[in-house]
């Protein structure tokens, strides 16, 4: 329940920022109704942002007689037009009770706390407050008991004075809603009486013809079920990592292979790749500073003095380069040294696909024949597991199970099916998962590990392939 002074001042307010999806008013009649409100007002922190507060007065905290204020104001929006400052803090004590004292406390110019609380917990919450605020706090008010003196000495008879010179509109409060005049009430009841009583005079002669065109709407409502696959079908398919194929697989090989080993001292020990965020986790190693980590890895975030994360973004496909030459042993020997050298995490790397660092342009996925899969991209899987890296593959299920009904009609669109697939093994294979999906043309990534410890580097690869 809110607290109203005898100078027309009220605490207490539940403050609320409006989202602007809908008119003002009606938000603020939306919310007053959740909040079983009586009273609103507005504050605007300047920038566009404004916030409403919601207050529930009873009939003996209204103004009744001419002696007392015609015109109320909530304290906190009056707190954020009289005082300039991102975060303040207003503190006074009660004038109607000694032991209880008033918080308002506003952040970015708007309105949190507004509450009237025991004088003995205002010390806590103002602290509380202020540890949790960026930024500098101004203190204004009156202080009260072991707290320090305010930086600003503010009055509630300083802030009803201001109000009287210059009186903020949004500040004012509002009724929520208003009882519609008697004559208007009459109106509205003839309205719906003669409304009724057209409406059942109508209502015998549209029977007959309702039940009539009940039968027509329910037969043009009868979905054809092949045509209901063929739209649940597109829909699935819409909805399936189709982006993120060989193209993708073999950006983000390039893009992991070009991080360096060594950054000032700082080796990468972790990354997890999904769509087109890798999240690389650096570890410090001797010698290592953060002045020659942030000098060749500027948006590394440091998190403790041996620890940093930096999120990278994948960049937009490039244009395949073009081969001088055809390979060869001396030019396969030459890049492995200019890699070495280069110090980065594809030194030595040579593709196990034999692919090489040549781009597949815009390859993406597309569904292929269960048996072909099985034959090219599932018999590549048996060779890498025998050369002791560990995969996995499910079986396909479909996207869409068909209807059973049409099973036997000649327009019903082939069958989907997806399964899972998995990789994981020695860091040396790692351009194996770019080579296989090239090869395989159907399969799609979805996430990528690479562990880079003491005993073996390690990566784990997982997607989806799909089939009819």
């Amino acid at each position: 329940m809110a607290h109203a002074l005898a100078n027309g001042l009220v605490v207490g307010a539940q403050w609320e920022t409006l989202i602007g999806l809908q008119k003002e008013i009606a938000e603020i009649r939306s919310l007053a109704r959740s909040r079983g409100a009586s009273h609103y007002a507005v504050a605007d922190d300047g920038a566009g942002t404004r916030t409403v507060g919601l207050l529930s007065l009873s009939a003996a905290a209204m103004p009744a007689t001419p002696a007392e204020p015609k015109t109320q104001y909530a304290l906190a929006a009056a707190i954020g037009a009289l005082i300039d400052g991102p975060n303040v803090a207003f503190i006074h004590p009660d004038p109607d009770n000694p032991a209880n004292a008033f918080f308002v406390a506003l952040r970015d110019r708007r309105p949190e706390l507004d509450m009237a609380l025991p004088a003995s917990q205002l010390k806590g919450h103002l602290e509380r407050w202020c540890s949790e605020v960026d930024g500098p706090v101004k203190v204004a008010g009156v202080s009260c008991r072991d707290l320090p003196p305010a930086d600003i000495a503010l009055t509630l008879d300083d802030v009803l004075a201001s109000l009287q010179q210059d009186p903020p509109l949004d500040a004012q409060l509002k009724p929520v809603r208003t009882a519609l005049p008697v004559r208007q009430l009459r109106i509205a009841a003839i309205a719906v009486a003669a409304l009724a009583l057209v409406g059942g005079a109508g209502l015998w002669g549209w029977s007959w013809y309702a039940d009539m065109q009940a039968a027509k709407r329910a037969a043009a409502n009868r979905v054809d079920p092949v045509e209901a696959y063929r739209q649940a079908l597109t829909r699935a398919i819409a909805a399936e990592p189709f982006s993120t194929g060989a193209s993708y697989a073999r950006r983000l090989q390039h893009a992991v292979q070009r991080l360096p080993a060594d950054a000032g001292g700082w080796r990468p020990a972790s990354i997890a790749c999904k769509g087109n965020r890798c999240d690389i986790a650096w570890q410090r190693s001797e010698g290592g500073t953060f002045d020659l980590l942030l000098s060749q890895r500027p948006d590394a975030r440091i998190v403790d003095l041996d620890h940093a994360n930096e999120t990278m973004t994948l960049a937009d496909p490039a244009p395949p380069p073009v081969k001088a030459a055809p390979d060869s042993p001396a030019a396969s020997a030459a890049a492995g040294a200019a890699s070495a050298a280069a110090g980065t995490l594809g030194a030595g790397v040579e593709g196990k696909d034999g692919d090489g660092d040549e781009d597949d342009g815009d390859a993406g996925v597309t569904p292929v024949p269960h048996h072909q899969f099985l034959r090219t991209a599932g018999a590549r899987l048996q060779a890498l597991g025998d050369y002791g890296m560990d995969i996995s593959l499910t079986m396909p299920a479909p996207l869409v199970p068909a209807p059973p009904d049409v099973a036997a009609r000649r327009d019903v669109p082939p069958p989907i099916s997806k399964g899972k697939w998995t990789m994981a093994g020695h860091l040396a294979f790692f351009d194996s998962v770019a080579g296989l999906m090239m090869r395989a043309g159907n399969m799609s990534l979805v996430e990528l590990k690479i562990v880079i410890d003491d005993s073996k580097p390690v990566f784990s690869a997982q997607g989806t392939y799909y089939v009819h």
